[in-house]
């Protein structure tokens, strides 16, 4: 794949510039240019360093986005931190404590065996200077007859040729003239004065050997680790290299090895390396050297001297040691196994889980996860289930919603055909209606039905109930009103057009004029039948005369119109009788009153006057008081101040109510 990011091109540049410049030096080595391959060598070295820290970084970066992704993955490098890293730690800890302990025990058994062995020649020195000045033995005759050293020399010295700082029953290792002795010391009265009796034994292969019996191989270095000075003087090295005070030479590298390791005794039981130093005094001046003594040996040989040293059986701690190791191992291999387990259980519901977005993401909503186990992510695939049900299911409900609203839309298209499409009037009266549904179709009813050129009748109602039961109950209302109105009129001759579309047909008046509290009772009759007995409607029925100028009304329960004065005089049209549609025989009454020029009639809904905020209901004073202030406006505009102004009363809120407003105005 090719790099995309400025980085990663980056780094193949620094990776090619590197190519290339090994290519160069290979080149040049060949030519011999050794000024040139050195500089090229240096920035070989300082591109590849740029090229190792980005491809790291890009690693990294790699690594996060596409190994940590799954969660699988992020869980098994959890539990390496949480749990891996931890014991591999204790373990390298405890191999580590384990190999410096051993170490330092197999130095501090070997220094021990130094220590005996000097411990055997002080002891043998202290007979030798008892035989000396007793039985007056010569110093040669008692080194012969010596079995356990046998290559130590004696001497009998006086005190001049003593080193000061020499005391009676020293005992330890020395270093003399660049040589390493086991030395031990008494002193003596002698026929010519006190003297002292000294033991010298080399510290040579053999006596190594004596030492490393049963250990392992030993080697001691003769050059000095530390100078140790214990005059200020002595001991110290001058710029020629040699010792100021000795007089034995600095760089001495002489090593002296002895001993074998022996088999191994079972199959984990290793070799290892073990050293430390060993104090050794300098002869001359009494300062104290530091030597090296390493070696090597093997577990079970150690193990030997420490479970002798304790007192216990040979096997005994081996056994409670490999006890403790095997229990350690079956708890680790088994906190292992359940995380395992718990990864499994958590990535296998993790992956349904993923499974299942991605169906669901595809729109494919019927896909269920199959619930295995009994634990809160059991519980969480449970619950996807169930929100795929849920959403499945809204989502059916809102395909049948959207059908609703469609055919909602449709109902508003049909009903919005049902009021008056064209304006309607006389020669002294203008007319004009609105209706704003507070839903999609509306439960408000009005109608302009003209009766010729000078009559002309207003229906205004208001339908229990919202929505589409509504509605349907408005249409009913409109075609029983339009119906009587054809009753009204008499065909007196028509004329077709044949061979179009266009049919025409001339109307006239009846001698007796249509009567709204007749009609009433012919709706209430007619809805109480064809309806639900807990449906009706309220409604206001006035027809009009042109000649006569005025209004013949009934009103069935609906809110009274108004007819405001030019003086702000109101008249409220109550005259009529209940609603219609709620009982099967009601008598409705009517009454003709006068409009005056200038005279505004007001037919409105509840939707009017009911709507609330925090200072009441907007009420037919502050209707009244609306028109009254745009009365000199046309009533179109009359109605839309109207409108404006109960929306404003009522805010953000939703309109709670249809608003139906009708107006007419005397000219």
């Amino acid at each position: 794949m090719l790099p995309r990011t400025r980085l990663a091109l980056f780094t193949l540049y620094s990776a090619g510039t590197e190519a290339v410049l090994l290519l160069l030096r290979w080149l040049f080595k060949l030519a011999d240019a050794t000024r040139i391959v050195a500089t090229l060598s240096e920035w070989i070295g300082l591109f590849g360093w740029i090229f190792s820290v980005l491809f790291l970084f890009l690693a990294l970066r790699w690594f996060r986005r596409h190994v940590m992704w799954s969660v699988r993955n992020r869980l098994i490098v959890t539990y390496l931190f949480i749990g891996g890293v931890p014991v591999a730690l204790a373990v390298a800890m405890a191999l580590g404590s384990g190999y410096l302990i051993l170490a330092d025990l197999s130095t501090f058994v070997a220094i021990s065996e130094i220590k005996v062995q000097e411990n055997h020649l002080g002891a043998a020195n202290a007979a030798a200077a008892e035989e000396i000045t007793r039985h007056n033995s010569t110093p040669e005759k008692i080194a012969a007859n010596d079995s356990v050293f046998p290559g130590r020399s004696i001497a009998v010295l006086p005190m001049s040729s003593v080193p000061p700082w020499l005391k009676d029953g020293f005992t330890g290792t020395v270093t003399d003239n660049g040589h390493i002795y086991l030395r031990a010391a008494n002193s003596i009265t002698g026929p010519k004065g006190p003297a002292m009796v000294v033991s010298s034994v080399p510290f040579d292969q053999k006596l190594l050997a004596r030492v490393a019996n049963k250990l392992g191989s030993l080697t001691l270095s003769s050059q000095d680790l530390k100078q140790n000075t214990g005059d200020g003087n002595s001991g110290k090295e001058n710029r020629s290299g040699t010792k100021s005070a000795s007089g034995e030479d600095a760089a001495v590298y002489d090593r002296i090895s002895a001993g074998a390791v022996g088999e191994p005794v079972m199959a984990f039981d290793r070799e290892f390396v073990f050293g430390g130093p060993v104090q050794v005094t300098d002869w001359a001046s009494g300062a104290l050297r530091t030597k090296i003594l390493g070696g090597t040996t093997r577990l079970s040989t150690v193990y030997s001297y420490l479970t002798a040293s304790m007192g216990v059986e040979s096997g005994s701690v081996g056994v409670v040691l490999i006890f403790l190791v095997v229990a350690f191992a079956v708890v680790v291999l088994a906190a292992f196994l359940i995380g395992v387990s718990l990864t499994r259980k958590i990535t296998y519901s993790v992956a349904n889980l993923y499974k299942a977005t991605q169906h669901i993401n595809r729109g494919d909503f019927t896909h269920r996860i199959q619930v295995r186990e009994k634990d809160q992510l059991a519980a969480l695939q449970v619950s996807f289930n169930s929100m795929t049900d849920n959403l499945e299911r809204l989502i059916a409900e809102q395909k049948e919603k959207e059908r609703l609203q469609s055919e909602l839309e449709i109902a508003h298209e049909v009903q919005a055909q049902l009021f008056p499409q064209a304006i309607v009037g006389t020669s002294t009266l203008e007319l004009h209606g609105i209706c704003q549904p507070a839903r999609i179709v509306s439960g408000d009813y009005y109608d302009f039905l003209c009766y010729g050129p000078e009559q002309v009748m207003v229906a205004v109602g208001d339908i229990s109930g919202k929505g589409i039961s509504a509605a349907l109950l408005m249409a009913t209302i409109h075609s029983a009103v339009r119906a009587y109105e054809q009753e009204q009129l008499v065909s007196v001759g028509s004329a077709a057009a044949y061979g179009t579309n266009t049919r025409i047909a001339a109307v006239e008046v009846r001698v007796s004029p249509p009567s709204p509290a007749q009609m009433l009772w012919l709706l209430n009759r007619h809805l109480f039948q064809s309806t639900q007995p807990e449906k009706y409607a309220t409604l206001f029925l006035g027809f009009y005369d042109d000649q006569k100028h005025q209004l013949t009304y009934s009103n069935a329960g609906h809110l009274p119109p108004i007819i405001l004065a030019p003086d702000g005089t109101v008249r409220r049209l109550e005259t009529g009788g209940t609603v219609v549609g709620l009982f099967p025989d009601r008598d409705y009454e009517e009454e003709t009153v006068e409009l005056y020029p200038g005279d505004i009639f007001i037919a409105f809904s509840d939707g009017i006057t009911e709507p609330e905020n925090e200072f009441g209901e907007f009420g037919e004073e502050r209707l009244i008081e609306t028109v009254a202030s745009y009365r000199h406006l046309p009533l179109e505009r009359i109605c839309e101040h109207t409108v404006s102004a109960i929306q404003d009363w009522i805010g953000s809120t939703e309109q709670p109510d249809d608003i139906t407003l009708v107006l007419a105005r005397r000219i």
